[in-house]
């Protein structure tokens, strides 16, 4: 079973792979649906695995997860990109291309253990990836917001949230000192201080809500760093 800190790392290696190896006018596309599966580990190792190599395609990105099989813990999954299918068996931990559609050659002990007799049989049942149904996320990690102010996946925690992510640092942004670094302050103690720190933080980049985020993950939290307290957030 992955933990949160290794889906989130996961996910971090995924959005890389992506920001490298796939045309720039594509990669809004993949992030998209990177963000649609992130709290889903079989779709992400098979993502992980697909961009880790690029199988015999070049910058392609991935449009589309189809589900074909499941036995157990194994799930067969149909990658499809704009010009391409690629058929991965998936788990929680980890995931192997068997082989590209349109093709005969796959691999055959893996097919065997989903029981299809050979590639033959397995691509007369699925010759058309296209043709599948999507994959769904698991329910719950749909459903999962931020435990501590509640947004849903992608938006921007509130401001003062203990789970959101120093831009600067990677640390626990309501501990670090980056907000007083970057105001030149030694506290934050009115409104108009509060909306300076939104839009500095917007300038650098706020980092949104995954699924996996909370308290006890992130890192770079200095032992003198201030009360939280002295910290809030604005609901105004």
């Amino acid at each position: 079973m992955v933990d949160s800190q290794q889906r989130k790392m996961m996910i971090e290696e995924i959005d890389l792979f992506i920001q490298y190896g796939v045309k720039t006018d594509e990669q809004q596309d993949a992030q998209e649906l990177l963000c649609r599966y992130q709290g889903d580990d079989p779709a992400l190792q098979a993502m992980r695995a697909f961009y880790r190599s690029l199988p015999d395609t070049h910058e392609e990105a991935i449009v589309r997860i189809a589900f074909m099989d499941k036995k157990k813990a194994v799930v067969l999954l149909g990658v499809e990109t704009a010009m391409h299918g690629y058929f991965y068996a998936a788990t929680d931990e980890s995931a192997v291309l068997l082989g590209e559609c349109g093709q005969d050659d796959c691999d055959s002990e893996v097919l065997a253990f989903l029981g299809y007799p050979d590639a033959h049989v397995f691509f007369e049942q699925y010759s058309d990836i296209a043709a599948c149904a999507e994959y769904e996320p698991v329910p719950e990690a749909k459903a999962e917001g931020c435990p501590i102010c509640a947004v849903a996946v992608g938006e921007y925690h509130l401001l003062g949230c203990l789970v959101e992510v120093c831009p600067w640092c990677d640390g626990q942004f309501s501990r670090c000192a980056c907000r007083f670094e970057q105001l030149g302050i030694e506290a934050l103690d009115d409104e108009e201080l509060l909306a300076d720190l939104e839009r500095i933080l917007e300038e650098k980049g706020r980092i949104p809500y995954v699924i996996g985020q909370g308290p006890a993950y992130l890192s770079a939290i200095p032992d003198d760093s201030e009360d939280p307290d002295d910290f809030e957030a604005s609901d105004e």
